[in-house]
């Protein structure tokens, strides 16, 4: 039952990036939990501009090329009717940067990571310098800016658009024609490509939920076994992918990951929340591969999996961001 003491919330999904209908899977799954917490809700569908009722949120087309143009966000309506704007948006205009610019701007409280923080999670190239020079390892990095070029790096390497997440683009070359098939793709989705040497190891993610005091605190570690070679789009919503809560891995391990987590979550300055991805090699070396900023938030996704193995079921992680966004 709705309680009309509680804060009104705005749910920001959708938007036109590649990764539109991750974002509406996510915001739905939030507007529910909200609804059933008792808070009164509706949806920002950020790709029109477009304010609607929970009931709407089935008819929103999940292909961002069909959509309108974007509209001008109603901004002086959303600070006077709604407490708090939860965002549930993932990729460009939404989780890097763009959006919260829009809403600190104008006084507008919202769920997640400031806006600078949000950019620098997004951009791969510049968040894994800020890691690598406060002594967090991560992997040799090489930019590429053009399809004709070369792989810097002796195969097998991986390459991702630099600003891309659900790993959309994400692809593993083993030779020369592999490159330039993969270079194109990634430089179909953003104007620079990262190339990584590919790592054959376990694929490990830790998210960091922070107390209501603003204290970051890991979350048990996942481990990733992909059904096929690499954790890509399509493995990660197929649902032949197997994620182990908490990782079969020895405490040492695991206590390790869960520093790296919480110390990269705090050197990118991220807020509420983050997920952080890392691979560690045969040798025991663990390495940050990205942090994401607003990782998946349906009820099968990594990070809520995480805080169920934590404490905290799905409704009560929803109601636990909104409290610490509402406080600070």
């Amino acid at each position: 039952m709705l309680d009309p003491k509680k804060p009104r919330i705005l749910v920001a999904l959708g938007g036109r990036s590649s990764e539109r209908a991750v974002s509406i899977a996510s915001g739905r799954e939030v507007v529910l939990a909200l609804e059933k917490l008792g808070y009164q809700t509706a949806i920002l569908d950020v790709g029109s501009g477009k304010l609607l009722q929970t009931p709407e949120i089935d008819l929103l087309e999940k292909d961002a090329q069909k959509m309108p143009r974007v509209a001008n966000l109603p901004l002086i309506d959303i600070k006077r009717h709604f407490e708090l704007v939860f965002i549930a948006m993932h990729g460009r205009f939404g989780e890097d940067g763009g959006l919260q610019a829009i809403f600190q701007e104008n006084g507008i409280r919202y769920t997640g990571s400031t806006p600078l923080p949000s950019a620098l999670a997004m951009d791969k190239e510049f968040s894994k310098k800020i890691l690598q020079a406060s002594g967090v390892a991560v992997l040799e990095t090489k930019v590429a800016e053009r399809e004709n070029e070369k792989s810097p790096l002796p195969f097998p390497v991986v390459i991702k658009p630099v600003n891309q997440g659900s790993s959309v683009g994400v692809c593993i070359c083993e030779n020369e024609a592999d490159f330039s098939l993969g270079l194109k793709r990634s430089l179909e989705f953003c104007k620079r490509a990262i190339i990584e040497p590919y790592i054959k190891g376990k694929e490990l993610t830790c998210a960091v939920l922070e107390s209501e005091s603003g204290e970051p605190r890991a979350l048990p570690v996942i481990e990733i076994i992909p059904n096929s070679k690499f954790f890509d789009y399509k493995a990660k919503y197929d649902g032949t992918t197997q994620e182990i809560v908490p990782a079969k891995i020895d405490d040492q391990l695991a206590k390790s990951v869960q520093e790296i987590a919480v110390k990269a979550h705090r050197l990118l300055s991220c807020r509420h929340f983050s997920r952080v991805d890392m691979v560690v090699d045969q040798n025991s070396n663990i390495f940050v591969l990205e942090v994401n900023s607003i990782p998946g938030l349906t009820s099968e996704s990594l990070f809520p999996k995480a805080a169920k193995a934590g404490g905290f079921d799905f409704e009560k992680l929803i109601d636990h961001i909104v409290k610490i966004a509402l406080k600070r």
